[in-house]
């Protein structure tokens, strides 16, 4: 990748950079548990730097290693998609207790939803309806995406 099109993507080197530099140890923490050398890996982690772009396969070790995120939602603005944090991990919950929260949450949503919908002539919430409506919908997101990769497997 030349020069011009490493400046081109410098937001996700940007955020690669930083985010190696957290690593415990740095850019030379990283650098050995990658087998590179320090100044390697700094170099080819710099925009402003002629060495070549580390490759996708480190690209994707340095997110892992440093479990950092801004790299990710770089790359995701690239392609004009906004990520959300959502932790998939975190659910403990059986399927059927899944379901039955996911419904649930539909259905607080739905009925704050229809309650504002009176309201919505102008086309906005008023500040009560999204104070109640912002947490539901971000729990809503966290247990669709949660039960949608348990639906995946």
């Amino acid at each position: 990748m030349s020069r011009p099109a490493k400046q081109e993507y410098r937001q996700v080197f940007l955020a690669l950079q930083s985010d190696a530099k957290k690593y415990p140890g740095g850019i030379a923490g990283l650098a050995r548990v990658l087998n590179k050398s320090p100044e390697g890996l700094a170099n080819c982690l710099d925009p402003n730097h002629d060495a070549q772009p580390p490759s996708l396969s480190v690209v994707l070790q340095l997110i892992e290693l440093t479990q950092e995120k801004r790299a990710v939602f770089e790359i995701c603005q690239l392609v004009n998609q906004t990520p959300m944090d959502i932790d998939l991990g975190s659910s403990d919950l059986k399927e059927e207790s899944q379901v039955k929260h996911f419904l649930s949450l539909v259905a607080a949503a739905s009925a704050c939803l229809n309650t504002g919908s009176e309201h919505l002539k102008d086309g906005k919430f008023d500040a009560s309806e999204r104070k109640e409506l912002a947490p539901l919908l971000l729990e809503l997101n966290q247990v669709t995406a949660s039960l949608y990769k348990r639906f995946s497997e």
